[in-house]
């Protein structure tokens, strides 16, 4: 059977479709330079960030103290247990005056969990983070970003998928990753309550720096989702285009006009039935004219002339 007439299957279109994915993501695009500085960038912010909060807790609970009740408790067993290890802690600028509106203390979570702002929940740092990792086990780092771009409802396989990040990041039982990542972070504090209860006090510049430690953290999360969410809004496309393509020809020139080189011996040859609605050409456009970051409006207006076309020949 000829390249013309081999005809489409769903085994085949997962194949080009995981092709065409991983040629995304290895693109060298802004968004990608974005998210790669950004991850470096919160490295550092996390080592600054954690000498900082070190020495605002060492102020408070010097080591010496800490040595001591630790003495005290294999001396005297629990009565003294007062001392534990903590990764977020509530610090006082103690060098400014506020008004009822204002606020002179927040909170500073070093945990992989720590509660962020917006669209964005306590996962999706980790998630961040740990990207290849999670990809490296065959796990989908970009499932809660793909469902919101395609319908953004809770369903059985969206629930599924994260509920293994959860498993594999730690976050069910706060083991693996989780645990190293919170001992890691951690400090010795003087009374075992929540960090609320225990404003620590410290100088206006420490306060600062750590607000610049948390936006930091929101930064390379926005950086992840801006990039993953471009891929994902192409493969949207991509993925019904490969739905309606016909035969296998259809695919490889969609690939070739993206940049993908990939042959007819690369995929399986088993047939399929689809309807062909869309053209190669016209969706490689709009893809490009997205990448580039140009107004895609009238090659939008194009493609979907060129869809209606299509369907009322058929």
């Amino acid at each position: 059977m000829t390249q013309s007439k081999l005809r489409l299957n769903t085994d085949i279109r997962k194949k080009i479709g995981s092709l065409i994915l991983s040629h995304f993501e290895n693109e060298k695009t802004t968004e990608l330079e974005n998210y790669t500085t950004a991850k470096e960038d919160i490295t550092t912010a996390y080592n600054t960030a954690f000498k900082i909060a070190s020495n605002v807790v060492g102020r408070a609970y010097p080591k010496d103290d800490v040595a001591t009740l630790q003495s005290f408790k294999k001396k005297y067993g629990n009565a003294v247990d007062v001392v534990a290890k903590d990764s977020c802690f509530h610090f006082a600028n103690t060098e400014i005056e506020t008004t009822e509106s204002e606020t002179n203390n927040e909170h500073f979570d070093f945990k992989l969990d720590a509660n962020m702002s917006g669209r964005f929940d306590s996962m999706d740092f980790g998630i961040a983070y740990f990207r290849d990792e999670l990809k490296s086990a065959g796990l989908n780092p970009e499932i809660t970003i793909q469902n919101k771009t395609q319908d953004n409802r809770s369903n059985p396989h969206w629930t599924q998928e994260t509920d293994k990040i959860k498993k594999f990041l730690g976050y069910q039982n706060e083991d693996g990753i989780y645990a190293q990542w919170k001992d890691k972070y951690g400090l010795d504090v003087i009374g075992t309550s929540y960090c609320r209860s225990r404003t620590i006090p410290c100088t206006a510049k420490e306060f600062e720096q750590m607000r610049a430690f948390k936006n930091a953290r929101q930064v390379f999360v926005q950086s992840h989702y801006s990039w993953a969410e471009a891929i994902q809004k192409d493969m949207r496309d991509i993925t019904l285009a490969l739905k309606d393509y016909k035969y296998v020809k259809d695919a490889i020139d969609l690939c070739g006009a993206l940049g993908l080189d990939i042959s007819e011996n690369e995929l399986q040859r088993t047939a399929g039935v689809s309807l062909t609605i869309y053209q190669p050409e016209n969706l490689a456009s709009l893809i490009k004219s997205r990448r580039a970051k140009q107004d895609n409006k009238s090659v939008i207006e194009q493609f979907k002339k060129a869809r209606q076309s299509a369907v009322a020949t058929h």
